[in-house]
This record gives C-alpha cells, structure tokens and sequence, in this order.
C-alpha cells in the first residue's frame, strides 16, 4: 500500500469498523492512508484520524434496539460511538477479529452518548437471516442492515460504503479527475464496487461479490503490483 502511495496514488480505506477499530488495526501495522470511509459510509475521517463526516442514529434508536437483543442465545451485541467500541452482551463467547478490541457498557449506560451503529455477531445463519430481515422491516427509513461475514450492522439509512466512497469523491475529492479501484470480499462491499471504474474481488468472496466484479485477485498487493507494472486490465 505504501508503493501505492509512494507511486502518486490515493490510499482510501472502506471498511464497516469504527474509527476506533480502524486506528486499533491499522495503527500497529503502520498503514497510512489518504482518507477512510468508515462505519459502512456513515463516517469520512482524513489521514489522523479527524471526522469529516458523521451521520448519527437517531437519539434512542439505539438503545431500542440493543433492548431486543441482548437476550437473543447465539448473539455478541456491540454499539459503537466516534471514540470508543461497546460490548453490551456477549452470548457466543470469544472474540472475532473483525471487532476485536472494546470496552463494556450495559443498556442503561447507553443514554447521554450517541452512536452510529450497532453491529451484532451472529453465529447462526438462520438467525442472521431472521434478524436482517426483521430489522430491516422495522427500521426502514430510519436504518440500514448490512451483512458482513457472521456480522450484521445497522448504521443510519442510506448509509452504505458506496455512498461514503460518493460522498468522499464528491467532497474532499471533488474536481479530481480519478480512476477507481476497489477490492473487497463480502456482501457490504457490492454497494462500493458499483461506484469504482474497476472493482475486484478475493477467492474467497462470495459468489455474488465475485460476478459483481470484473476479476479476481489473490490480494492487495498482487492488485496493486500488477496496476503499477501495467499488467492489470
């Protein structure tokens, strides 16, 4: 990623992770960026970490909906604000590396502090499906429910990581006359591939991500040596 940069291209990360967790992976690895998309688009931040961007729940929601879930057998209930990731219930055990790092908060404690999602580990498909959809039609308007892995995440409605990629091509970005790429491995990422020029998948994306895509690499650094060696389509 760093030849990347280093070569006169922008580094933009698109991830569901809060900025907590994305400083928590990234800043022991020393990964520097241009500009990340985070929170599945609800959140711009710049190269320190700074908010550009931020989109809230609305005030309450969250605690709502965190109520309902806390009991469920088989589901880690987390919530997250700007500064910090929250564990409100833990009923799978173990930690997942996709939110790893965080600290506990119970339902009550969550009034006075404002969120932006609310992701919940899932160990069961059928739950996940079960629950995706009664969330869904629940929050319509009001949040969105994206898949990601055993994860679900509700962040605002509209919220996606194609409209944080829009929004940051059409603000901090604007006037640029740039040529997309994107690679990405899960279902939260189709709505990012359609805004790239080119949009790549790994081998282990699902089938869905890979037909949305128009080639699959083995990783970002085979992706980005073969853009640099002019070897990429």
């Amino acid at each position: 990623m760093e030849r990347w940069r280093r070569a006169g291209n922008l580094l933009a990360v698109d991830t569901g992770k809060s900025v907590f967790a994305t400083r928590d992976v990234l800043g022991p690895s020393g990964v520097v960026f241009d500009y990340g998309v985070v929170f599945t688009g609800a959140v711009l931040i710049d190269a320190d970490y700074e908010v550009l961007r931020a989109r809230f729940i609305p005030e309450g929601v969250a605690q709502e909906i965190v109520a309902g879930l806390v009991d469920i057998p088989g589901v880690t209930t987390f919530a997250t604000t700007i500064e910090t990731d929250y564990i409100l219930a833990d009923n799978i055990g173990g930690v997942s590396s996709i939110l790893a790092t965080f600290s506990e908060m119970s339902v009550e404690e969550m009034a006075g502090h404002r969120f932006i999602g609310v992701p919940m580990r899932v160990a069961d498909d059928a739950t996940r499906d079960r629950l995706q959809a009664d969330l869904t039609q629940r929050w319509a308007g009001i949040l969105d429910c994206h898949r990601n892995q055993e994860f679900l995440d509700l962040v605002p409605a509209g919220a996606t990581k194609g409209s944080g990629l829009t929004a940051l091509l059409q603000g901090p970005l604007a006037g640029h006359d740039l040529e997309v790429w994107t690679i990405g491995d899960s279902w939260n990422d189709l709505d990012m591939h359609a805004v790239a020029d080119h949009a790549v998948a790994l081998p282990w994306s699902p089938p869905e991500v890979t037909a949305a895509c128009e080639l699959t690499v083995g990783s970002m650094a085979e992706l980005i040596d073969s853009i640099l060696e002019g070897e990429a389509p």
